[in-house]
């Protein structure tokens, strides 16, 4: 049996000065317990935008899997390993902190462009603590032009060696008329992020997981979703901009891509949602840690 909770946009944290708006899912300004705070593998999960020119200068991280989605505008990140690039929307990075690593975000648009940043940013912990630094990056725009024409979502980062959960429950994979790149390797084992660019009138399915963190980026979608067990009623949800779905198969001892029913959602208005995906939490993983 699962349980499903929504998260109003309203309920976000809000972090605001002059130039960066940050509307936070968790706690992410202040001292913070990140994994006494977070919900499945996320600890971070932050929407932003910048104004032109601005942004955050060279800072530390440290045995954290960043993963960064760009909605609107240009991002230009440098870091301490040398590498000093811009990401555009449709670009997804991630980094793998591990013992220790520095980097910049800004605008990449000058001060006197009107041009915004929006960025998505999510931090999850790592299976193994202070490993070599990496990165990657990856161009997803042709993946956004299949999902509008399609409502299928396609898969921006993975644990190394999950097995997607499109392809455990046989629902729709990506035509070949497309070559998808290859996922962004993240060191958390345990989760994949999804994400669906879909047109109005348009419908998606996503298969369930122990945790499920289903946010709305843009637009407006509703959620249908029922379970195997005899009895259960159909439920049918609403979500706007900003809001999360949280849903929570952890008491399942069973797989849940196979117990549970998907999740059918339809963009009343041209949506972007980020879906994921995860086998266990950063508070379990704490707990065998000890």
């Amino acid at each position: 049996m699962s349980t499903k909770t929504i998260i109003p946009a309203s309920d976000r944290q809000r972090w605001k000065d002059s130039t960066v708006d940050s509307r936070q899912s968790f706690p992410a300004t202040g001292n913070f317990d990140l994994i006494d705070n977070s919900w499945g593998l996320l600890m971070i999960h932050n929407d932003d935008v910048v104004s032109p020119g601005e942004g955050f200068d060279m800072h530390q991280h440290d045995n954290a899997e960043i993963v960064t989605w760009i909605m609107d505008g240009s991002l230009r990140h440098r870091d301490s390993e040398g590498t000093d690039t811009i990401l555009k929307a449709g670009h997804a990075q991630a980094i793998s902190a591990g013992r220790g690593v520095r980097h910049s975000e800004v605008n990449a648009a000058g001060f006197t462009s009107s041009a915004t940043l929006h960025v998505i940013q999510m931090w999850l912990p790592p299976d193994e603590e202070n490993t070599d630094p990496r990165h990657g990056e990856a161009d997803f725009t042709e993946s956004i032009t299949h999902s509008r024409g399609t409502g299928e979502f396609f898969t921006v980062a993975v644990g190394k060696d999950r097995a997607p959960f499109a392809n455990r429950m046989n629902l729709p994979q990506t035509d070949s008329s497309i070559t998808p790149p290859t996922p962004l390797s993240i060191g958390s084992a345990g989760a994949q992020l999804d994400i669906a660019h879909l047109e109005e009138g348009k419908s998606s399915t996503i298969a369930t997981s122990h945790y499920v963190h289903l946010f709305v980026a843009r637009g407006t979608v509703q959620a249908k979703t029922a379970g195997n067990t005899p009895g259960d009623e159909e439920e049918n949800l609403t979500l706007s901009e900003g809001d999360v779905l949280r849903i929570d198969n952890s008491a399942n001892s069973e797989d849940p891509a196979n117990s549970e029913e998907p999740i059918t959602l339809t963009a009343s208005a041209d949506a972007v949602i980020l879906a994921w995906h995860m086998d266990y939490s950063a508070r379990d993983r704490k707990q065998r840690a000890k």
